[in-house]
């Protein structure tokens, strides 16, 4: 793969994450029904509480992430913590374990405790896996410094075992889509498999909802079936698989495997910034329609922001690589 490939590739999961999360926010919470009764396939950006193409907490707390390793070269737990505590703004729609988590880090609590405390024993809410895409990119080449690190930035506030293995696979799914070249047919199964392996043993849950997703894909499942199999509410075990599945399934098109993701109803903001992340990392940038991008918030950390920190990311990794001996 060429760098100007693996740059457009950086930039499209990262926009892609927008992508999902602004065009999944108005629909948050409906069922899938709803949604295709209201809006049939949902293929343009709706008014929602802060605007056409707004983003919430899954995008802002991603460009902490990216901030963080763009500062630090690198994952740094205090100063990702900062971070989140820093770009912290209640209209984005936070989820009450990460307020609670980030309460205490305020407080005093150490980052790499904080999260242990919620929920008695840790959320295992997919916000950790939301926010994952710089992770993904950052460490595409090196699945163990990912596990390790997608590990480490779950801990600040989903220390729950499923909380950081749900992180840890999304991140993983991205990395593989950057690896793919899309102009080449997706071996799908090959790239679910792949998943598997990645999953340790104390995530059975996920190997359990990856294996569903390879036997969906030997069919034509409705969204019902989709949904029971595979969940779509806010847990990361029921969130995680559906993003992977809507990217795997709809892997020829972004716009089809987001839309497709959003369509499932629940967590909709959230499945489909993470289906964008994947996607984004699979096609690039080139490959987001310019519509959606278009009208995506673009203010003081918007849309051509959240590019920049991309590109920051990209030429940090370029240059650690090259840096590297032989």
């Amino acid at each position: 793969m060429n760098n100007d490939m693996l740059k457009d590739k950086f930039v499209g999961c990262m926009l892609g994450t927008h992508v999902g999360d602004a065009l999944g926010m108005p629909v948050e919470g409906y069922d899938y029904k709803t949604i295709e009764a209201n809006f049939g396939e949902l293929r343009q950006m709706l008014d929602a509480r802060l605007g056409v193409g707004t983003y919430t907490d899954d995008t802002e707390m991603m460009i902490g992430i990216a901030e963080s390793i763009i500062e630090c070269e690198g994952f740094d737990g205090a100063d990702m913590a900062d971070r989140f505590i820093n770009l912290y703004n209640p209209e984005r729609g936070y989820g009450q374990g990460t307020v609670n988590a980030l309460s205490l880090i305020k407080n005093g609590v150490e980052w790499n405790l904080a999260g242990e405390r919620v929920f008695g024993g840790g959320s295992y809410g997919n916000g950790s896996s939301m926010r994952i895409a710089p992770i993904g990119a950052f460490y595409y080449d090196d699945p163990n410094k990912l596990r390790e690190v997608a590990y480490d930035s779950s801990s600040i506030t989903h220390a729950h075992t499923f909380g950081k293995e749900g992180a840890a696979l999304q991140a993983s799914a991205i990395a593989k889509a950057i690896n793919l070249d899309p102009s080449e047919e997706l071996d799908k199964q090959s790239f679910v498999s792949d998943l598997i392996m990645f999953v340790s043993d104390e995530g059975k849950i996920y190997k359990a909802k990856m294996q569903h997703i390879k036997e969906l894909l030997g069919c034509m499942p409705d969204k019902a079936e989709v949904v029971n199999k595979l969940g779509h509410d806010s847990s990361a075990p029921n969130s995680v698989p559906t993003a992977i599945y809507s990217f795997v399934s709809h892997s020829h098109d972004f716009e089809d495997s987001v839309a497709y993701a959003v369509s499932l109803g629940g967590d909709t903001d959230t499945i489909g910034a993470m289906t964008g992340a994947i996607s984004g990392a699979y096609h690039g940038k080139r490959g987001i329609p310019e519509r959606w991008l278009d009208v995506l918030e673009n203010g003081e950390r918007g849309r051509d922001y959240i590019e920049s920190l991309a590109e920051k990311l990209w030429e940090i990794k370029i240059n650690i690589k090259n840096k590297s001996p032989l």
